[in-house]
Formats: C-alpha cells, structure tokens, sequence
C-alpha cells in the first residue's frame, strides 16, 4: 500500500505579496534606470525616443525604438554603457555555442536600458500584457523634459449572448 502525500500548496495572500513585491521592484528599476539613462542622453542629439510593443498569445516583445532629433529625423542609437544602470541578470542565446547563457547583473547600454525600462513599466503596471489577446502600445521617451508616456492599448474580446424561447 502506497502513502498518500500532501502537498502544501501556498496560501494566496502570499502570492498576492510575491506579486506586490514584484510590481514594486520593477516600478523602482523603471525610476532608476530612466534617471540614469535620461542623465546620459542629456548632450546627445536624441530629443525623443519611441519604443513600439505588441504581446498576444501569451508572448510579447518591442517591435522596434527609434531615436529622433528635435526635428524628427532619426538620429544614431548611442554606444557605451550607461553609468548608474542597472540591468538585472538573465539569458541570451550563444549562437557560437548552441546553448543559453546566464547574464550577470550589468550596466546596459541605451538599447538595452529602453527596452528594460518598457518591460519593467509593462511588468509593473500591466501584468498579463501579453496573455490571450494581449495588448499594444508606444512609449515616447521625452529626452528634454525627463519624461516617459505610454499610450498602452488592451484588447478585449467580448461575447454577446441572446437567448429567445418562441
């Protein structure tokens, strides 16, 4: 006869709190990583950054940033690394070595720094971006004015239901 094993499952106000956190932790990084990198913008030729997103059936990503002067004419992404990012550690595919390789806790540049601060800000603000029939957006960098603005659209299927006895 074989024993039965109970498994603790956990309680939800702890998962409500994991998220809490998580949602904290992300809006912190978005404030950091915004200050550093608007700091290192401050005497490039970049007046606005705009990043585009897209997520749906549960996978999403930023389609495309481009970087603009005050006129609008697209302007050369900077290079270097950014003093006071903070870019937390993950993975990325070695194409030379066929596997995954862990990423430590690094500084960024400024591609990489706008594409955090997207998915921090989606991550804090608007969990399940990318679930089911998931949501689109921009976010405008205003290097000027150390601001950033996300137009963030959700969509919503709906189901209209009649029911008629004759």
């Amino acid at each position: 006869m074989s024993k039965t094993k109970k498994i603790k499952l956990p309680k939800m106000d702890d998962i409500y709190q994991k998220i809490a956190e998580e949602r904290l932790t992300k809006a912190e990084a978005v404030k950091r990583n915004a200050k550093a990198l608007f700091d290192f913008l401050q005497e490039s030729r970049i007046s606005t950054i705009n990043a585009t997103f897209d997520g749906c059936g549960d996978s999403g990503q930023i389609n495309g940033v481009e970087y603009l002067d005050h006129r609008g004419k697209d302007v050369a992404t900077p290079v270097g690394k950014v003093p006071g990012s903070r870019l937390e550690a993950g993975y990325h595919w070695n194409d030379k070595a066929k596997k995954m390789e862990e990423l430590p806790i690094r500084e960024g540049c400024v591609e990489e720094l706008v594409q955090e601060i997207c998915y921090d800000k989606l991550g804090s603000k608007h969990m399940g971006w990318e679930i089911n029939e998931g949501s689109y957006g921009t976010f405008s960098f205003d290097v000027l004015n150390r601001k950033i603005s996300l137009e963030f659209n959700e969509r919503i299927e709906s189901v209209n239901t009649t029911e008629e006895i004759f």
